[in-house]
């Protein structure tokens, strides 16, 4: 299967890597503003394997030749988040499969016009929340599913970096809709996977730089908590969670996680595992067998943005109480 990737900055890198591994699929073209080398300084502020761009594979700075090129079968797109709409819109247009790196896009209604144009054009679309293919967070859903989420407790999704150095554009929020769209759409994205979609949220500022400890509040009386942010710029990246249910609880941290039952706490065991690999792999399947990726539905993608949006829009409004609507 013949793949195009737009954009190979920091992320771009890491999918690069990814799909290198797996087999069956050709990376046939990039495009970025310049053509990558094997000395581009390395970004951000995970540490991700990075591919090197091979001679054999084509590269153009203008996305739309790539777009438009008849061999490629499906695209990834690695751009700042304000040019997701206008590029997932012509890759479909142009009957490309599409997998693009989250958010779907800075509004819901552009991420409703996305879902109908995937949906008219027959093609297969997913947003990469990369979370739902992390052995830790696959465990915790499980967890959940097993005690039902009824019987949780208490729930807590922490998510911080320093604010970020690379790229430019992440710190323009117009560009990357800010901490809470581009960092924590990753915590909303599993606590609506969790536990569904909540009947309000509330927020307040954790402090300088861009921060959030939002609840989101449950039919049930569940409150689930979502913490963290862009930090000072020499704060390092850091996620975990906390989830309690009357006799058990699963705690994840510093890349460790524990399951205690009664009192008695033992180790989960965490996998050595590419979840960028594992992501990608799994959409390559989905456009060969034609079939929606029911890990990631776009609706729940979409969903993640408007939550994020209602918890940004809390804040902005000094903690006041805000309604999800459907």
């Amino acid at each position: 299967m013949k793949f195009g990737l737009i954009g190979y900055g920091f992320m771009g890198a890491a999918h690069l890597a990814a799909m290198q591994r797996i087999h069956g699929v050709e990376v046939k073209a990039v495009s970025s503003r310049r053509r990558p080398s094997a000395d581009s300084p390395r970004r951000g502020n995970l540490d991700l394997a990075a591919g090197t761009l091979p001679e054999t594979v084509s590269w153009s700075p203008d996305w739309h030749a790539l777009v438009a090129d008849p061999e490629i079968q499906a695209v990834d797109i690695c751009l700042p988040t304000n040019m997701h709409f206008e590029v997932i819109m012509a890759a479909l247009s142009a009957g490309k499969h599409v997998l693009c790196e989250k958010p779907m896009a800075l509004t819901f209604s552009e991420c409703e016009q996305l879902m109908d144009a995937a949906e008219k054009s027959d093609r297969i679309f997913m947003i990469g929340q990369v979370l739902r293919f992390m052995y830790p967070y696959r465990y915790a859903a499980q967890f959940i599913s097993e005690t039902g989420s009824q019987a949780v407790t208490r729930c807590i999704l922490r998510r911080s970096t320093g604010y970020p150095q690379w790229g430019g554009w992440l710190s323009q929020e117009k560009l990357s809709g800010g901490a809470i769209l581009d960092l924590l759409s990753h915590d909303v994205d599993q606590a609506l996977h969790f536990f569904g979609q909540p009947k309000s949220v509330s927020t307040a500022s954790m402090g300088p730089v861009d921060t959030l400890k939002g609840i989101l509040h449950y039919e049930s009386g569940l409150n689930v908590a979502i913490e963290g942010g862009w930090l000072a710029p020499d704060a390092e990246f850091s996620a975990s969670f906390e989830i309690n249910t009357p006799d058990q609880q699963l705690v994840y941290r510093d890349n460790r996680m524990t399951k205690t039952v009664s009192g008695v706490e033992t180790v989960v065991e965490i996998p050595e595992q590419d979840p960028y690999l594992e992501e990608i792999a799994y959409f390559t399947e989905c456009c060969r067998n034609n079939a929606p990726p029911s890990e990631c539905l776009p609706l729940e993608s979409a969903q993640a943005v408007k939550l994020s949006l209602l918890l940004k829009r809390s804040r902005e409004a000094g903690g006041q109480e805000q309604a999800w609507q459907n």
